[in-house]
């Protein structure tokens, strides 16, 4: 059977006959493309006259994946509806766990914002968010919107005020999120809700998870804007939302950090350099490093070869033969050059160096593994580009690539440096 995928549901009859239930085989068949077989002789019962019912729901369920929401479509037929299976909790039952923490439920809170609003932006009303607290699953990495059979193209899109006020004000929902986070007051939800509503932009949108403190104030806006054109990063930065790139100024931190991460997953390197940075009460000095042990440090899960390349850019940043005031005044490319002739600094990091440190906009690093996965996605290739095929395909966002960049990653679910 193919893996994740099962039915989720299958309404009931018109008449209120029972709830039925299709066995996994039969899903598999029509995941497959083939037709179910006589319903006299499969598990199903309680069928009347869905066909109607069952088709507009797929072509709205349909509608939804074109922006990436809601469990994917698999097969529909006269009777069934086949779809993605969610793992996860209701919102509500997660909300309330013990061990939810406050800065999960503003990142899923922000999520499930941005979802309505891009529900919102293609003009598709899910109908029941008033009652959210039945209609989001939380799972491990992501939370989807769920139960589409009630939406509709013909009226106006009342997603982000529904779900607003059912999440903040008034309900069962919104009195457990209170205990958790500190929320403005009612009134203040109330007027940015009433903006948005009046005038669904962009701009208003970003007011409400802002003013709501689910995320903070993004950088670039000029720029942003200018990729906000594009057809094929639109959607993304509305999903994803203001750029929060983290800019790192100190020039040894963003080396030291990206020759953690390098050949490694982003889970990896992010659990190596957190456990790297609890030797230290804040991030170290090249002359700290020096005298850390190898030992200790390999403790953290950093590699003998990547310690040797860490002390060897400490130990010239001590003895002053790196010149970061004069690296930074330099172009692009010449950047790339000095940096290189460090051991074990490659063009890939330097890139990094180029983009969360000296904050230049227009780096596309084509060896980044993230990235080539993105390009992929985003033009439907079939295979991950090649160097070259990266050149052309990033050409459209010039002179702004750096933040391209940064919304492909986030869209890959990867953090990177920044």
């Amino acid at each position: 059977m193919r893996k994740e995928f099962v039915v989720m549901r299958i309404d009931a009859a018109p008449d209120g006959a029972p709830y039925v239930l299709v066995t996994l085989s039969l899903a598999k068949d029509m995941a497959e493309g083939n037709q179910p077989p006589n319903p006299s002789t499969t598990n199903v019962m309680g069928f009347s006259n869905m066909d109607d019912m069952m088709k507009n729901e797929a072509k709205l369920l349909k509608i939804a994946n074109k922006i990436d929401v809601g469990p994917k479509f698999i097969k529909n037929s006269k009777n069934f509806l086949i779809m993605e299976y969610i793992k996860g909790e209701k919102i509500i039952d997660w909300a309330k766990k013990p061990e939810t923490k406050s800065e999960e439920i503003r990142l899923v809170l922000n999520n499930v914002l941005r979802e309505c609003y891009l529900l919102d932006s293609i003009g598709l009303d899910h109908g029941e968010l008033s009652t959210i607290d039945k209609h989001v699953i939380v799972g491990k990495n992501k939370n989807t919107i769920i139960d589409f059979e009630s939406s509709s193209t013909n009226r106006k899109p009342s997603n982000v005020t529904g779900a607003t006020q059912a999440i903040l004000i008034g309900t069962g929902l919104a009195k457990i999120i209170q205990k958790k986070i500190k929320l403005p007051t009612k009134l203040k939800i109330i007027n940015l809700t009433r903006e948005y509503k009046k005038n669904p932009t962009a701009k208003n949108f970003e007011n409400i998870t802002i003013g709501l403190k689910l995320q903070t104030a993004g950088k670039y806006e000029k720029e942003i804007s200018s990729l906000y054109l594009d057809k094929k990063l639109e959607p993304l930065i509305k999903k994803i939302g203001p750029c929060t790139m983290r800019i790192t100024k100190n020039p040894y931190q963003t080396l030291v950090e990206a020759i953690i991460y390098q050949q490694l997953s982003e889970a990896s390197a992010t659990a190596i350099t957190k456990r790297f940075l609890k030797l230290y009460k804040k991030f170290p000095t090249p002359e700290q490093v020096m005298n850390t042990s190898d030992k200790k440090l390999k403790d953290t899960g950093i590699s003998g070869t990547k310690i040797n390349y860490i002390k060897g850019l400490s130990k010239q940043i001590i003895q002053k033969e790196i010149d970061f005031r004069k690296i930074s005044k330099l172009k692009d490319e010449q950047v790339i050059e000095e940096l290189t002739k460090i051991k074990g600094i490659g063009n890939w990091t330097a890139q990094i160096y180029l983009m969360f440190c000296l904050q230049r906009k227009d780096v596309f690093p084509v060896g980044d593994l993230g990235i080539q996965k993105g390009i992929r996605d985003l033009f439907s290739l079939k295979e991950l580009p090649n160097p070259k095929t990266m050149e052309k395909y990033s050409a459209r966002w010039k002179p702004n690539r750096s933040i391209a960049c940064w919304y492909i990653w986030k869209s890959q679910r990867i953090n990177s440096i920044g």
